[in-house]
């Protein structure tokens, strides 16, 4: 039965490795089936290069390797995109307006919004109010100072983003940050849609009736409308 092998074992092989010796032949011989799973290859591909000398297996392997490492950060980063888009979401759904100032969730702002390094910034869309870009690093390092307070209010308006604590003792401000424009296309946008303003509506007052005479008497018609 083939022995296990660990990619930890499979770069120990390489590092050894000598050129004119046959030594990951051999490695292969004994690991071919566990290494092709490690590396996401078919088997054959491997027994393909038993009995060769090692400067001619070990780049294949280390190329193998690359490989493997590039997939695995492909996937990574579209699992990062996907947790930072949910978040985006999930932080326009909990925002609460108050006298056009978008209130955030820092628990949100600091957290799974932040997941995707990919990110150069985070814009804040208020509809036809406001756009504010924050660089993903300074929301990363204001989280790092400030998410310790329990009492941390955060909002978003035409002016920046504002952090509040101790009741209003403690505060930070930040206006809407320059992106260059080689990272314009990698921003992570937050739709925060305002509440809807209906224009309230008055009903014309007709005009008083003016009084009829009926004979003796005189009745307002407005009473009787």
């Amino acid at each position: 039965m083939p022995r296990r092998s660990s990619l930890e074992e499979l770069r120990c092989a390489l590092r050894i490795a000598e050129p004119n010796t046959k030594s990951l032949s051999r490695y292969l011989e004994e690991t071919s089936e566990h290494v092709a799973v490690l590396l996401g290859v078919e088997r054959a591909a491997l027994e393909q290069l038993v009995g060769k000398p090692d400067r001619e297996v070990g780049p294949k392997l280390e190329a193998l390797l690359h490989r493997r490492a590039e997939a695995q950060e492909a996937r990574r980063a579209e699992r990062a995109a996907q947790v930072a888009g949910s978040a985006a979401e999930h932080l326009a759904r909990t925002t609460v307006w108050h006298e056009g100032r978008a209130h955030l969730d820092p628990n949100i702002l600091f957290g799974a919004i932040l997941a995707d390094v990919g990110h150069k910034f985070i814009a804040f869309h208020g509809g036809r109010a406001f756009e504010v870009r924050m660089l993903r690093y300074t929301l990363w390092s204001a989280g790092e100072a400030l998410s310790r307070h329990d009492d941390l209010v955060v909002w978003v308006d035409a002016e920046g983003l504002h952090f509040r604590w101790k009741n209003g003792r403690g505060g930070l401000n930040f206006l809407s940050q320059h992106v260059p424009a080689r990272d314009i296309g990698f921003g992570l946008h937050v739709y925060l849609t305002p509440p809807v303003q209906r224009p309230s509506v008055h009903r014309a007052q007709r005009p008083p009736r003016r009084p009829v005479s009926l004979g003796d008497e005189v009745v307002n018609m407005t009473l009787l409308a």
